[in-house]
């Protein structure tokens, strides 16, 4: 997409509050409200970004994430992408270089549910391998509530709660009107209600930006072979700010991560960065060439 400094600005300050009012975003880049809001919804419909509420797994019963690298044969990729981002289970599924054509990321229940996954996934065709990378901890994800103390069967959360929850999911920039009139409370008593999840810790409202369309962003997932202390070793790479999310893993690598930057030269830095860290024993990357799904607030299956 051609996008012009403008543009750029209003991404960056839904970025910081997805929430932002249209007269907020005009004062911040100087035009009116009329065009201020079009440009966002021309984002909005363009897929540059979305804005929407993300759930705390535990919520939803979700116990286990996992990383999927899916070897395809070069003509089935589109239609193995497209498989795997009309499975419940999956929030991400991005088309990239290297060894996996594709890679995902599975949100499941528990282990035997992911277990399901994948075989139906190995029986696709044009599948001739797929790796699966198990989170057993998450050091850095930006798209999550930040950690609290579990609330899934807190009393506080109700099913007039749970009804707003699900609307924001889809659309985080839903009015606090709108939002009343589906749970028959006013304006203010839901705006106290979308607070307190956020207290809580139950939501996160996110704007989810699409860097293969910014034009001047470049997205890279990469494994690692650790030695010693795997924690403090991640410890040291989410200081880096080009890392986007970071998990421990178990299976074929010990770690997986992903970093955003603006230009090559700043990911082969960083790569090198990474992978002459004390404790890194191994490094395997990919680049995403284009995001085919992110739904991080839907509810995994």
């Amino acid at each position: 997409m051609n996008l012009t400094e403008t543009d750029l600005e209003l991404v960056e300050a839904l970025r910081e509050d997805g929430r932002a009012s249209f007269e907020s975003l005009a004062g911040r880049v100087g035009l009116s409200r009329k065009a201020v809001r079009s440009r966002v919804l021309r984002l909005f419909e363009d897929g540059v970004l979305r804005v929407v509420a993300t759930v705390r797994p535990e919520f939803d019963g979700i116990h286990a994430n996992a990383h999927l690298s899916v070897s395809v044969t070069g003509a089935r990729r589109d239609d193995v992408a497209r498989m795997l981002a009309g499975q419940d289970e999956t929030v991400f599924v991005s088309i990239v270089s290297g060894r996996a054509g594709v890679v995902a990321e599975i949100r499941t229940t528990g282990l035997r549910r992911l277990g399901n996954v994948v075989d139906r996934l190995r029986g696709v065709e044009g599948v001739t391998r797929v790796e699966t990378l198990v989170y057993t901890d998450v050091v850095m994800e930006p798209h999550l509530p930040p950690p609290r103390a579990a609330v899934g069967t807190d009393p506080a959360v109700d099913h007039l709660d749970r009804t707003l929850v699900d609307l924001l999911r889809a659309d985080g920039r839903t009015s606090y009107a709108d939002l009343a009139a589906h749970v028959g409370l006013s304006a203010a008593a839901t705006r106290a209600r979308v607070r307190n999840l956020l207290d809580l810790g139950v939501i996160r409202i996110v704007t989810l930006v699409n860097p293969t369309k910014l034009g001047r962003s470049f997205m890279t997932g990469f494994a690692l072979d650790l030695a010693g202390k795997a924690r403090d070793v991640l410890h040291r790479i989410e200081e880096i700010g080009a890392v986007d999310f970071l998990a421990l893993t178990l299976g074929t690598a010990d770690a997986v991560g992903t970093i955003v930057t603006t230009t090559v030269e700043d990911t082969i830095a960083v790569l090198d960065r990474i992978g002459t860290m004390d404790g890194v024993v191994g490094l395997r990357s990919w680049t995403h060439l284009r995001l085919v799904q992110e739904r991080y607030g839907t509810v995994g299956g």
